[in-house]
């Protein structure tokens, strides 16, 4: 990476997004953000009276003025190809998309075209122009199902526990076959397969980050997706908690500051590679907290219960499809390459979020 380089992160006003946008900024860089505005970050309830906010929105607006936004839909092809032609970024962050596995099995067709339509469209645009020299893909951990079939657990008192004593967690290389993926860890792993392919087909400096779960402050989580933010949401304001499944379910964890971290010195530690050079080793990574940040929803809740002083309130679902009972990032190879890892353990993030949230309880509650 230059020392100012142009950024295009589409998908720029969601969580992830808005975060690199402004870490990237700092950094002296001149970011353009592309959304849509499909999801409003805040929705407020006065008396009968339900208004849409993009928080996300106003904050670049009234800190970060210099963030030039632009407001469409990935899905329209033209319109990508004539942002990218205008804007001319010499590095590309691809983080729009559905984020909702569970969403996508209730409407796959939404899914499809935003996750492969929308990502092709980008990522074609971006195949001809010779100015771009770095692809970034934003990937998922369920690109490799729910892995039930790859890993032998031990069901513990508040967590599965991996059988074997030596896991370090789930490699690049493993299975993403014979299992359950959704449609969304489907339209998520065709797109990852297609950023690699252009990468060695067509001379492209393109890299896939498969994510574990992120969270943070500025996260408004949902039903489906951040759930970190979203049960502590529900827990605050006394509501019950929705567990599906036994609540054991283990996952590693990473603060969005170390993934903004992370991506900013990814880029600067790579940007000297010419793309044969770069092309010579497979640039995909499972991007996580790692085996030594992990949590399961019980032990989430339990954390939940010592910062609120009280017991909550729990209701319990069956399985989601396709729900991985234990998933942990193996972050080896993005430390081999470039030396990372996470700072902010689970107790600190979680503190983090939690203390964010209460202080902005205006933004969700009224």
């Amino acid at each position: 990476m230059s020392t100012i380089s142009k950024i295009l992160i589409t998908g720029g006003l969601g969580f992830i997004g808005h975060h690199l946008a402004i870490k990237l900024s700092k950094k002296g860089h001149k970011i353009a953000v592309l959304d849509n505005l499909s999801r409003p970050n805040i929705i407020i309830n006065k008396s009968s009276e339900t208004k849409k906010k993009n928080y996300n929105w106003e904050y670049l607006d009234e800190f970060y003025p210099n963030i030039e936004k632009k407001i469409f839909d990935i899905r329209d092809k033209e319109k990508v190809a004539n942002l990218i032609q205008d804007f001319k970024p010499e590095i590309i962050i691809h983080s729009a998309g559905q984020t909702s596995a569970v969403d996508s099995i209730e409407n796959p067709s939404f899914d499809f075209e935003n996750n492969m339509i929308g990502l092709f469209n980008v990522l074609n645009s971006a195949k001809e122009c010779h100015f771009i020299t770095d692809f970034l893909y934003i990937s998922t951990n369920k690109v490799y199902g729910n892995n039930e079939n790859d890993i032998s657990l031990v069901e513990g008192k508040t967590r599965y526990i991996p059988e074997n004593k030596n896991f370090k967690g789930f490699s690049e290389t493993s299975s993403i076959d014979h299992s359950i993926h959704t449609p969304y860890g489907i339209s998520k792993l065709a797109g990852d397969l297609y950023v690699q392919e252009f990468g060695k087909i067509y001379d492209m400096k393109n890299t896939v980050f498969r994510l574990s779960c992120i969270y943070g402050d500025q996260q408004f989580g949902i039903h489906g997706q951040g759930f970190i933010s979203y049960m502590f949401l529900n827990a605050s304001s006394g509501k019950q908690i929705q567990i599906y499944g036994n609540g054991k379910q283990v996952r590693d964890i990473l603060y969005i500051d170390d993934l903004s971290d992370l991506i900013e010195r990814y880029l600067s530690k790579t940007s000297s590679l010419k793309p044969k050079i770069f092309n010579q080793k497979s640039r995909v990574y499972n991007i996580g907290g790692g085996i030594n940040n992990t949590i399961s929803l019980l032990e989430l809740v339990g954390r939940f219960e010592s910062i609120l002083g009280k017991k909550l309130k729990l209701e319990f679902s069956n399985w989601r499809l396709g729900d991985q009972k234990l998933y942990i990032s193996d972050i080896t190879k993005i430390y081999s390459d470039i030396g990372w890892e996470p700072k902010i353990t689970p107790e600190l993030g979680i503190e983090k979020l939690t203390k964010w949230i209460e202080t902005n309880k205006n933004l969700f509650f009224n």
